[in-house]
């Protein structure tokens, strides 16, 4: 039999935007469960340890300098920072613009400044304000970037920066929403930057870890293997059936992917508005591959410019551990490319991976002492990464209506963010708004108790 449990409200997700808000929920003293399908907590976030304890980031691993909750999550949790090396990186730094001709360099410039200017103007809170919103909303990233380039080599550029960042490919997402999330992550320079921009610092123990320390402090107000299956709702209370347990709650926080969400069986159910929209929000497509040796030797001697078109991946860079116990490199298999070697036996796909990074760092490349990769198409829960995308269309549909609650049900999750949409900051952010709706909500209801009494 389930247990049945009564408490002031039910999460359902257990990455950092769910975590986050049960911390705030219990520092406001209310009570809280949290409910993760999964086996583990993290989400998107998910580190492998080594066996003498280093950890490598199989999902999200970086932090910027202007990320201040993440940051300050970090140092009240007790963990460390380390600076990314940038020794090693294979894409925009491979081939300078400097080596580039007269002629290119002044079309990438162009280009740029032309992006960043549509970068400006957008509305971060509401992207359908936007000027001329409709219009590039309707457009594809690979409409546009035909529209305002003519070199093949710079196109190249482009889609390698786009499938490295957003994991899809150009001809399957909106502009407008192209242009939202490079606002929203701080302007164009700090997407791609490794110096000041938003892949600044990593975590010595892992991005996971924020969310194990949060776990440990809620204690067995987290259950795991505890997937939500139905929510019925009225306007006096939540009722959530999941795994092995009934949850009776005041309010409700969806602290998933929004793609996901619509695998809940609402009782009534949603506004067809909302529920088509979290329909056509789809994941990205990416494997991520480490490969381990016992020296950092593609920081002895210049990057082999390759054309991308003979790689399976469009982003390589130096993904050593702390104190370069472990050198590594990472390289990031995205888009079609992600979905077609996600078919593809395991060791059919380490032996193109390496053979790939030999064509860059030369031949020491193909003999490490450990490989390892994470397919996040397979995770159950996720269906791929690093974010839910908008395809042409839907930006101007009620896409900000995300975070909005209807009636006792509250949404959180990276997609909900306003700023840094996609990050683990832009995560936070929504599980903190999400809490903050909750706790105002209830002590509202505490008042018409005391007033009845």
């Amino acid at each position: 039999m389930p247990v049945e449990i009564h408490t002031d409200a039910v999460i359902i997700g257990a990455g950092i935007s769910g975590l986050i808000a049960a911390r705030n929920l219990v520092q406001a003293e209310r009570d809280v469960i949290v409910l993760e399908a999964s086996h583990r907590v993290g989400g998107r976030l998910f580190s492998k340890h080594l066996p003498d304890g280093t950890a490598f980031d199989l999902g999200g691993q970086w932090l910027g300098p202007e990320m201040w909750r993440v940051t300050n999550l970090v140092r009240d949790l007790g963990l460390e920072t380390f600076t990314q090396v940038e020794m090693g990186r294979m894409d925009l730094s491979a081939q300078p613009l400097t080596e580039m001709d007269k002629l290119t360099q002044a079309e990438w410039a162009w280009f740029t400044a032309k992006l960043s200017w549509l970068v400006d103007q957008v509305v971060v809170e509401r992207p359908s304000d936007t000027p001329d919103a409709a219009a590039l909303d309707v457009m594809s990233v690979e409409e546009w970037k035909r529209t305002n380039l003519e070199s093949e080599y710079l196109m190249h550029l482009f889609d390698q920066v786009v499938r490295t960042e957003y994991t899809i490919e150009p001809k399957d997402f909106s502009m407008l929403f192209l242009l939202y999330s490079i606002r929203s992550a701080g302007g164009f320079e700090d997407l791609i930057d490794l110096e000041g921009g938003n892949h600044t610092l990593r975590l010595k123990q892992g991005m996971q870890m924020l969310c194990t320390k949060l776990a440990d402090q809620l204690g067995d107000r987290v259950r795991l293997n505890c997937q939500a299956y139905e929510l019925e709702h009225s306007a006096t209370g939540v009722r959530v059936i999941a795994e092995d347990a009934i949850i009776h709650a005041k309010r409700v926080i969806i602290a998933i992917p929004p793609n996901q969400a619509q695998r809940i069986d609402f009782d009534p159910v949603l506004p067809r508005r909302r529920m088509k929209l979290m329909q056509r929000l789809e994941m990205g497509s990416v494997i991520k591959c480490f490969a381990i040796y016992d020296r950092p030797f593609w920081r002895d001697k210049p990057l082999t410019a390759i054309d991308p078109d003979l790689l399976i991946f469009d982003h390589a860079m130096d993904a050593s551990s702390s104190g370069d116990a472990h050198p590594a490199l990472v390289a990031f298999i995205g888009g079609d490319d992600a979905v077609f070697w996600s078919d593809r036996p395991f060791e059919t796909r380490r032996r193109a991976v390496l053979e790939n990074l030999a064509m860059i760092y030369g031949d020491e490349a193909l003999y490490p002492r450990d490989y390892f990769d994470h397919d996040w198409m397979t995770e159950a829960f996720i269906g791929g990464g690093y974010q839910c995308y908008a395809p042409p269309g839907v930006m101007t549909n009620g896409f900000e209506e995300l975070r909005l609650p209807i009636g006792l049900i509250h949404f959180a999750g990276t997609e909900t963010a306003v700023w840094y949409y996609g990050y683990v900051e832009g995560a936070m952010e929504a599980g903190e708004r999400a809490a903050l709706e909750v706790i105002k909500a209830l002590e509202k209801d505490d008042g018409k108790l005391e007033r009845v009494r």
